[in-house]
């Protein structure tokens, strides 16, 4: 089962365009020979980094969206390393969560990614709480 994940790739300030562009084929020729998909992407721009890396002040970000398998993940982050260029590289796994909200009508409110879906209480729960205040007031 495939799964998303998100790369931020720091490229080495000092590379010319027509480098950068062969760095980042390199970078999608790995991941096809993965039989990763490739999903999105963000060209790179050259930014301040907040800390020296490789003794470089400021470097290329360049971001990528992918789909792999888990245990290809790691061998497609140590084939990146070596390419001649690369400062740094972060992989992380993109999490879908599903969170339920209380609506003020008793109603439980599921949104998975802006999507929303309204399921009743269970009326075994309703009685269960009329039940409990009937008890109260005796």
């Amino acid at each position: 089962m495939n799964r998303q994940y998100e790369a931020i790739i720091f490229i080495n300030p000092s590379v010319s365009q027509e480098e950068m562009n062969t760095i980042i084929s390199k970078i999608k020729n790995i991941l096809s020979d993965l039989k990763g998909n490739f999903i999105e992407e963000k060209q790179p721009e050259k930014v301040k980094l907040p800390y020296k890396m490789k003794k470089c002040k400021d470097g290329f970000y360049y971001y990528i969206k992918f789909e792999m398998s888990p245990d290809l993940v790691a061998n497609f982050r140590d084939r990146i390393k070596l390419i001649e260029g690369i400062i740094r590289i972060m992989i992380s796994l993109i999490v879908i969560k599903k969170v339920k909200i209380k609506d003020k009508k008793d109603k439980a409110v599921e949104s998975i990614n802006g999507d929303t879906k309204e399921t009743e209480k269970s009326e075994q729960n309703n009685s269960e709480m009329t039940d409990f205040n009937e008890e109260a007031v005796k």
